[in-house]
């Protein structure tokens, strides 16, 4: 049960910010620069920028060290989707690999 609901959020993950992101750039809005600095606009979006990268860069951390400890192959999907579409994908999809290891190897 935790396996499909990881991997429901994972295609959430994918399907709701494309949703904002690929009408934006096909309408000329998107690009990295003015993302960085909409980050850091005042001092509340910077915070709630600033909060939102430990978290993931905590995610990234606990998912390659889960990867090595578990023998996880396909963990460089979740860790590559992390930084092309974003933690909203790649945390979900990693806990579905790792659920699915875990299961693999009888240690739920």
């Amino acid at each position: 049960m935790k396996k499909t609901i990881y991997l429901v959020l994972a295609v959430a993950g994918i399907v709701l910010p494309m949703s904002q992101f690929i009408p934006a750039t096909m309408a000329g809005e998107f690009s990295v620069g003015t993302m960085v600095s909409s980050m850091f606009a005042n001092q509340l979006i910077a915070g709630v920028a600033l909060d939102f990268t430990v978290v993931v860069a905590t995610a990234l951390v606990f998912a390659g060290l889960e990867a090595v400890r578990l023998r996880i192959k396909t963990a460089w999907i979740p860790l590559a989707g992390t930084v092309l579409i974003g933690a909203s994908f790649g945390l979900p999809f990693f806990l579905y690999l790792r659920e699915r290891a875990l299961e693999r190897s009888g240690r739920q």
